[in-house]
């Protein structure tokens, strides 16, 4: 079972992804998509890097969930759907995979 803690919500980053959607569209979408700026914090910052390649997740693999998981941060900055939802159903999907790999 992973032990992977939700973190605060980046209100600060939600309000600059909202703005860059309102002036460059498809460079804001194009900087959601590739999604560094939430893969980055979340494996380095709380500790998620550690957890998952002691599962054997590597940071390639990570990011492949975070891309697959646009169209929920797109939600998240739409405010349709909350931080906590998304990074949950994030953390589901990962550790779907996980046990997929264990079997």
């Amino acid at each position: 079972m992973l032990n992977l803690e939700i973190p605060p919500e980046p209100i600060s980053m939600k309000d600059s992804i909202k703005k860059g959607l309102e002036v460059h569209r498809e460079l804001e979408l194009a900087n959601l998509k590739q999604g560094t700026w939430v893969a980055s914090p979340l494996w380095r910052d709380t500790g998620w890097g550690r957890e998952l390649k002691r599962h054997g997740l590597t940071w390639q693999k990570f990011m492949v969930f975070i891309r697959d998981h646009y169209p929920y941060f797109l939600d998240w900055v739409n405010g349709k759907a909350s931080w906590n939802s998304i990074i949950g159903k994030l953390i589901e999907r990962i550790d779907d995979e996980l046990n997929a790999m264990r079997r």
